[in-house]
């Protein structure tokens, strides 16, 4: 199959990744990165030997597809004259600010005929692959997404940045209508919120409760899911999962352990998780997350596939965070009505000015 003709957009942290990545995927031919900085565009080529252009118009009419790795508020203006011109595009998360722009990306993609891809690249974590194998009808999930605060897209809130990854990894696994969203969160630095908890009530009646915060002194990635059959917790730094599936003691719905005999109350005690809910780790291959969704873009341009992550998942998980932003705004502290997401947890920093030259 002929290479495809690729071009990254954007050559911040991530767009940098897509870059390097792409430079050694036989299925791609990499045109070049596009950024209108030229200081930060000019240092990247040079280090990598990739070619650089300071606006996409340069190199349209030579490529098949590109990265869009631009902060969310150009995610729209950069995809849309793309998908106009037939060309295909992966959109790093969230796909765009609101979702009727997601809507006119998703609408544009299927009258061209062009795939649209979004970066949700937690789908492609080879831990959250090999736990969703075991998962069936998840009756309760909680997850956690915190770190510190690192700079990188501060455009939005925590909802848009971290916490989406989780809403797209929970909606995918959940597979119901969400009918109720409750919601707080705090501002540290502002002016967008930079911790939430949510709790997430599904049709189907499964619960799902979601930490984020980009302040946090404790970084942590992970998820639990509670289903019929068992329990399974998903670590996404580590990539390590762990898989509990109960023995037939309780599977026969034993709920009175008290009536258990002595031998019973002891052999529970004893073997709880090892035989009575035995917990196992499950290996997980090794693999790099971001050139498995890139690998996947690449097949999906030359075999007519569907992405994992479509522009309508995109645009669900989207519609979920905006409720959630929606209600962290919603909530009142004092009991009386406010605009603020919440109180600052630390005080407001010092302005910091330059000393003056002497004289």
């Amino acid at each position: 199959m002929r290479q495809v003709r690729l071009a990254v957009i954007g050559t911040g942290h991530l767009g940098k990744i897509h870059a390097r990545l792409a430079k050694g995927i036989s299925a791609f031919k990499l045109v070049g990165v596009v950024d209108p900085n030229q200081e930060a565009r000019d240092a990247f080529c040079k280090e990598n030997k990739i070619k650089g252009y300071s606006d996409i118009g340069e190199i349209a009419s030579k490529i098949d597809a590109a990265v869009i790795a631009t902060p969310t508020l150009f995610h729209k203006e950069v995809a849309a004259p793309l998908l106009e011109q037939g060309k295909h595009v992966l959109i790093e998360k969230p796909i765009t600010l609101t979702t009727e722009d997601a809507d006119e990306l998703i609408k544009l993609a299927g009258h061209h005929r062009s795939v649209l891809q979004v970066g949700h690249v937690e789908r492609f974590n080879p831990a959250f692959r090999e736990a969703s194998k075991k998962i069936s009808t998840p009756r309760f999930i909680q997850a956690a997404r915190t770190s510190g605060y690192t700079f990188r897209s501060i455009d939005v809130g925590v909802t848009l940045d971290l916490m989406i990854h989780d809403i797209d990894l929970v909606l995918s696994l959940v597979r119901s209508p969400v009918v109720d969203v409750k919601a707080t969160g705090l501002t540290v630095f502002g002016p967008h919120e930079d911790v939430v908890e949510t709790r997430l009530t599904f049709a189907n009646g499964c619960v799902a409760n979601l930490t984020a915060s980009r302040a946090s002194y404790n970084p942590a990635r992970h998820m639990e899911v509670f289903s019929d059959t068992g329990f399974v917790g998903v670590d996404f730094t580590t990539r390590t999962v762990k898989s509990i599936v109960a023995d037939e003691i309780v599977k026969s719905g034993v709920s009175e352990v008290h009536e258990l005999s002595a031998e019973g109350k002891a052999y529970v005690r004893d073997h709880l998780f090892s035989s009575v809910l035995p917990c196992q780790e499950i290996e997980v291959a090794p693999g790099n997350a971001i050139e498995a969704e890139l690998c996947e873009f690449a097949d999906c341009i030359q075999r007519g596939l569907t992405p994992t992550v479509t522009g309508e998942a995109a645009r669900d998980a989207l519609a979920v965070a905006l409720q959630v932003r929606d209600a962290v705004h919603a909530h009142r502290w004092d009991g009386g009505q406010t605009d603020l997401v919440g109180p600052s947890m630390l005080p407001q920093p010092k302005r910091v000015t330059k000393p003056k030259k002497a004289a």
